[in-house]
């Protein structure tokens, strides 16, 4: 399966709701409650559950990363654990990155932010630097501006440093293709669905 057909199942799913709406109905219909990681948690296994409704491909939440390339190695990187991992069954190759992380307008949040997609690129290295798509989603409350998304999205083709001074290249994009989704919650915290599932990039 190729980066294509990949973005679009996963564009389609977004926006039609069809596994959301029939396995995670606390996302969707109920609502959820924002105490501490529980919408983290039904985020990315939702995602995961996206990859395992894919014929021929397995997922897993929160996989660590074991790099096969040690020019990116932990000694010198850092070991991260995207929140979902997807891989082809024909021979167990990564497919796909992923993370879910919530947004807020603080710096606090903005530095969470930038690390998940520092680690997404990360990951994408350490695992050979040929997956097909890294897929990116920021959750948020109605209502939320994003400030500056579009400089830690540009990481992802730009690239960054770590605090050793090492740099870490972007994407090839020739290869490798990313989806950005902004998740608007609506509701209170008490209870809170995501429906509104906006394409970024």
């Amino acid at each position: 399966m190729d980066k294509e057909q990949l973005k679009a199942i996963i564009i389609e799913e977004f926006k039609t709701g069809k596994i959301r709406n029939s396995l995670f109905p606390m996302l969707s219909v109920h609502g959820i409650r924002d105490y501490s990681e529980t919408v983290h948690s039904a985020g990315l296994n939702y995602i995961t559950e996206i990859g395992r409704h894919i014929q021929g491909i397995t997922a897993l939440s929160e996989c660590p990363v074991y790099p096969i390339n040690q020019q990116y190695g932990h000694s010198i990187t850092r070991e991260v654990r995207p929140d979902s991992v997807w891989y082809r069954q024909q021979d167990v190759k990564p497919i796909l990155v992923s993370e879910f992380e919530r947004f807020e307008n603080s710096k606090g949040k903005h530095d969470k932010l930038r690390e998940k997609i520092e680690n997404l690129l990360l990951a994408y290295h350490q695992l050979g630097g040929d997956l097909p798509l890294i897929l990116f989603v920021y959750w948020s409350y109605s209502g939320t501006i994003p400030k500056n998304i579009d400089k830690y999205i540009s990481i992802f083709d730009e690239g960054f440093t770590l605090p050793n001074g090492r740099f870490i290249p972007g994407i090839n994009s020739f290869v490798t293709d990313y989806l950005v989704f902004q998740a608007v919650a609506s509701g209170t915290k008490e209870n809170l669905t995501i429906n509104e599932w906006i394409q970024v990039r």
